[in-house]
């Protein structure tokens, strides 16, 4: 006699998915708005991590890339008339998951270096999800399962290679950014910003994060949008962000990183610009 499967595991995973699309609805939307996070402070985790090369691919946030794919599992896991290939593509859905997952998981630890809490919940998320369509599933044929996510991975694998590729690309020199970063500190120079500023956002990008950490930045809006600018700020004559104070002059608005070079006589290695 064939016993009724449970329904219990497809339905945790769509209350799992809930929650993913919940937080990723979240940090695109305070990325696309320049929102602060919430639970992070001014040069945070997250906030670092928001403002990171990596958390855009081709202007649109890479959060919005993880709501879409958490709306696929939710959908998977509800909708009525899915039987044959419900599990087969929770499974497919959710190993792709881990595996984008587990490469921004080396991205946060070895590039950016810091702890997201978002992050860090997207993460246990969608390996309890891959977790549940492995053992809330009765699978006839684990050879297939196992060939099947197999291609998977090698796809996610090379997605995800090719999508920093592309990110890594348009950051540019990372070694020279890094020096002229350090260059800019050891000069006395000063980067006026504020966390809300989207063009500063930018201007910080064209480092890239290995030189964001060196690069001499001055917080002028710590306390949140709307409120006093901060008095170092305030005293430098700072009027709109960013603006670059450099060996007595003031520049402002995004500057590309050879002007930046040029403003302060670093010696630019011979090809790059």
């Amino acid at each position: 006699m064939q016993t009724t499967e449970a329904t219990w595991p497809r339905w945790t995973v769509a209350a799992l998915a809930t929650l993913g699309c919940a937080l990723t609805a979240y940090i695109t939307w305070t990325k696309l708005n320049a929102a602060p996070v919430a639970f992070c402070t001014e040069g945070g985790g997250c906030d670092l991590v928001l403002q990171s090369s990596y958390a855009s691919l081709l202007g649109i946030p890479l959060a919005a890339f993880g709501l879409g794919l958490y709306a696929l599992l939710l959908l998977t896991a509800v909708l009525p008339g899915l039987d044959r290939w419900r599990w087969p593509a929770l499974f497919s859905f959710s190993l792709l998951g881990v595996t984008f997952t587990g490469y921004l998981v080396y991205l946060l630890i070895y590039e950016i270096a810091a702890f997201c809490l978002f992050c860090a919940g997207s993460a246990v998320l969608m390996t309890s999800i891959f977790v549940l369509t492995l053992i809330g599933h009765r699978w006839e044929k684990p050879d297939n399962l196992v060939l099947g996510g197999l291609a998977v991975v090698l796809l996610a694998m090379g997605g995800s290679y090719g999508v920093f590729s592309v990110q890594s690309a348009s950051a540019g020199s990372l070694p020279y950014a890094q020096a002229l970063a350090k260059h800019l500190a050891k000069s006395g120079a000063k980067m006026y910003g504020a966390f809300w500023c989207p063009h500063c956002k930018e201007q910080k990008e064209m480092f890239g994060e290995q030189a964001l950490r060196f690069l001499p930045y001055v917080e002028c809006s710590p306390n949140g949008r709307g409120t006093p600018q901060a008095q170092v700020c305030t005293d430098a004559g700072i009027e709109g962000y960013p603006t670059w104070v450099i060996n007595g002059k003031t520049y402002t608005g995004e500057k590309k990183l050879a002007d930046l070079a040029r403003y302060t006589d670093f010696q630019l290695p011979e090809g790059k610009s």
